[in-house]
């Protein structure tokens, strides 16, 4: 199951897509058993699962949602659900927020995938300062001449107290 943010929203449609394809990559069977659009916020994500939870009773096995806030409303879904916690499936977020690392602490998430905030914040005064200093385009790491990425860090329950 995937927890969508916004609808058309560029990091919504590539989370979802990167996440799914890196799962099939690396030989994981996949079934979507259904998906809901809960625009980056926890209580919409908690009603959209308690709804799957219903629509598909014990078939979820792994709900992928685009930020940690999702992953923290369908957590609640399951807890108001009275569904014991070794019955919940693996619940994956994004973004690597205090909220998702506490909860890959205390076992509720699998993981989170920790969004460098301060890297991409160095990216850009980097950025700024090439423009303000006459630099020229060869002095960024652009990609594609035009983007410039930071990496994204998976976080699991061995190395949450990193971040």
């Amino acid at each position: 199951m995937v927890l969508e943010g916004e609808a058309g929203h560029q990091d919504s449609i590539v989370r979802t897509e990167y996440s799914v394809n890196t799962l099939i990559e690396n030989g994981v069977e996949l079934e979507k058993l259904g998906y809901a659009i809960a625009n980056w916020n926890r209580a919409q994500a908690q009603t959209k699962t308690a709804a799957l939870l219903t629509q598909y009773a014990g078939r979820i096995e792994l709900i992928i949602a685009n930020n940690d806030d999702m992953a923290l409303g369908a957590i609640d879904a399951f807890r108001d659900s009275k569904i014991p916690k070794e019955d919940w499936p693996g619940v994956v977020g994004i973004d690597g927020t205090d909220v998702g690392l506490a909860a890959v602490k205390r076992g509720e998430m699998i993981g989170t995938v920790y969004n460098d905030k301060e890297g991409q914040a160095q990216e850009m005064l980097n950025l700024a300062f090439a423009i303000a200093t006459g630099g020229s385009k060869k002095d960024i790491p652009f990609i594609d001449g035009k983007y410039v990425r930071t990496p994204y860090h998976k976080v699991t329950l061995d190395n949450v107290d990193d971040y």
